[in-house]
């Protein structure tokens, strides 16, 4: 949904790839929250959005638009981030825009780059950006074979968890500011829109269709 209305109110971007922080961007006014290293989004997602709206002087009622980290990254932590701003978003008749994770975690468009999100442990998603007006590789797999892939490519930055400095408040700050960008652009803002990229079919999604295939077959 995008009905042109002038973001005068305050921008809310969560982010729960890898690690769970909230950000509110009012104007000029930008701050953000992250929870404690360890703590899962069921628990802490909520508490970082109220404390970072009341930074910037908010309640719900001013917030205009949400935009959300939709992966790759963790498989229960991207679940809960997308349907608590789902839910959130149809409550309130708002706009919600998804955002990469790789783009979330970037800090600067330079050339080499590499992005990376992190699944499960020792497995992790990259995006690979050669050159401007080179199309990005998408790899997955465990640490050494995004390394070799930097390898490949020269010298590149590299961006996410444990390849860079990660910082989640940084990254659902991002998510504010891209979800604005994009809602400004005229571009379509609607919450069915918004899907998460796993990045791969999760295990458990894999495990309860072989449970299903064992039982049509009778073993």
């Amino acid at each position: 949904m995008n009905d042109g209305l002038a973001l005068s109110g305050c921008v809310l971007g969560l982010y729960t790839a890898d690690g769970v922080a909230a950000a509110a961007v009012r104007g000029e006014r930008e701050a953000t929250v992250a929870a404690s290293d360890g703590a899962g989004a069921l628990e802490s997602l909520l508490p970082c959005v109220r404390q970072v709206l009341t930074a910037v002087d908010c309640s719900l009622d001013d917030v205009t638009l949400v935009g959300v980290c939709t992966g790759p990254g963790s498989f229960t932590g991207l679940r809960i981030g997308v349907a608590f701003a789902r839910s959130l978003v149809q409550a309130r008749s708002l706009a919600l825009v998804g955002i990469s994770t790789y783009d979330a975690v970037e800090e600067a468009a330079t050339y080499p780059r590499i992005s990376v999100a992190r699944g499960k442990p020792g497995y992790y998603y990259a995006r690979v950006v050669a050159a401007e007006q080179e199309a990005p590789l998408y790899l997955a797999g465990p640490r050494h074979a995004v390394e070799e892939a930097a390898r490949q490519v020269g010298t590149p930055r590299m961006w996410g968890p444990d390849f860079s400095g990660h910082d989640p408040a940084r990254a659902a700050l991002r998510v504010a500011r891209l979800a604005r960008c994009v809602h400004e652009s005229g571009a379509s803002c609607a919450w069915a829109d918004v899907a998460i990229d796993y990045g791969q079919r999760p295990r458990a999604v894999l495990q309860w269709e072989e449970r299903h295939r064992v039982r049509a077959g009778g073993r």
